[in-house]
């Protein structure tokens, strides 16, 4: 296919739209300036000459139509359906370190050998989520990489609901085993169960023995927080405030375990994400989605 045109008002020479679309996973289109190929003329095929005949090759707007079809496979949320490395702001310096690492990844990441992946960390709207989204992106379109984006605390749900269908486990985890590039939300925000600790153990598990990059983003930090000062005699009832801020204070390491943390040490390089307050609320002029 022509390249896109530069001057394209709409889609700035990407030959793409992000769309978001309420209520479902982002999604992308051809812009209006491709919606005819000059080339093939639609029909998917181009002559080229090789010696002194030509042969049949598949048009390179059919590669346009694939990068198209997997981006509304890797299931980026409407929230943050337009984010990208270009959209995101570096308000802080944590923002300038961890945009730098999630926008190397991608741009270096090739899907024949294994690479680390990354882990951002720190509370809550600051933008790991956007990266996350970000990173996708542009893996998927601009480099026709199979990607799958997922908040494990709905992934558990989902497994939940598949129980009363007579389904098992497997059959929700099996299509993230194999994906090149998984993206995990929200790590270490479920309740901490035998069972969602072995659901994921063995995600991570899978896809670390089979070489597969994972990045995550956490809302719990890595480094510990200073500990409460002791009260002897003291009574904490699990379902008070008080309790629910201790819970907070817990380090990564705490919420998922040795085993999973473990993983995670080989998996990824870690990143703190952690400009001190949540830009969801305090970004001066926000408007919009901010992702987490």
């Amino acid at each position: 296919m022509a390249a896109p045109e530069s001057s394209c008002p709409k889609c700035a020479g990407a030959g793409y739209l992000v769309e978001q679309v309420l209520g479902s996973a982002a999604r992308a289109r051809r812009c209006d300036c491709q919606t005819e190929c000059p080339r093939c003329k639609e029909s998917g095929y181009v002559l080229v000459q090789q010696g002194s005949g030509a042969v049949a090759q598949v048009c390179a707007c059919r590669h346009l139509d694939e990068r198209i079809r997997l981006f509304g496979l890797v299931g980026i949320p409407a929230a943050v359906a337009h984010a990208s490395f270009e959209s995101f702001r570096t308000w802080s310096p944590d923002h300038s370190a961890a945009k730098a690492v999630a926008e190397d990844f991608a741009r270096k990441f090739r899907a024949d050998r294994p690479t680390k992946g990354y882990l951002l960390y720190g509370r809550p709207g600051a933008g790991k989520t956007h990266l996350l989204a970000a990173t996708l992106r542009y893996l998927s379109l601009e480099k026709g990489i199979a990607c799958r984006y997922v908040e494990f605390m709905l992934l558990l749900s989902d497994m939940r609901a598949g129980f009363s269908t007579n389904q098992s486990h497997m059959d929700i985890l099996r299509p993230l085993l194999q994906v090149p590039v998984l993206a995990i939300d929200e790590l270490g925000k479920e309740r901490g169960t035998e069972w969602e600790r072995s659901m994921l153990d063995e995600l991570i598990s899978r896809r670390f023995n089979s070489g597969r990059t994972t990045l995550f983003a956490s809302n719990y930090f890595v480094e510990a927080a200073a500990p409460p000062p002791e009260q002897p005699g003291r009574v904490v009832r699990t379902r008070s405030a008080e309790f629910q801020r201790e819970a907070e204070a817990m380090t990564l390491s705490q919420r998922v375990g040795d085993r999973i943390w473990s993983r995670l040490n080989e998996m990824c390089a870690f990143q703190k994400l952690d400009p001190g307050s949540d830009f969801r609320k305090d970004r001066p002029g926000s408007g919009g989605f901010w992702g987490g």
